[in-house]
Parts: structure tokens; C-alpha cells; sequence
């Protein structure tokens, strides 16, 4: 049976996710908001920049 490029991207994806999840099912509390938080306001500079070079490469 031949494999489809998608199953092997699932399967890439599947090993790159499980440490994280392991990680994430030994974490207490604290640490999910803590790293939540975290990934939020990362999120939200993402955001910010790229509002930032839209608006630079229209002006200019």
C-alpha cells in the first residue's frame, strides 16, 4: 500500500506534537495560564507588527 504525502505529513506533525502534549498533561495549573498568557501576548505582537508593515509598505 502506497503512502500519501499527507499521511506522512500527519505522521511528521503527530512526533513534532507528542512531546508538547506529554509536557503539557504533566503541567499544573500555573504553568498552562503562565504559557498561555505567554502565547497571547506573543500572538498579539505578531499581530501589531504586521499591522505595522501593511501600513509602512502602503504609506511608503
Amino acid at each position: 500500500m502506497k503512502t500519501t504525502k499527507l499521511e506522512i505529513e500527519m505522521e511528521t506533525l503527530q512526533q513534532l506534537i507528542t512531546p508538547f502534549t506529554t509536557a503539557w498533561y504533566q503541567a499544573d495549573s500555573h504553568e498552562l495560564v503562565s504559557f498561555s498568557i505567554f502565547f497571547a501576548a506573543l500572538w498579539l505582537i505578531g499581530m501589531v507588527v504586521e499591522a505595522a508593515v501593511k501600513t509602512a509598505k502602503r504609506e511608503g
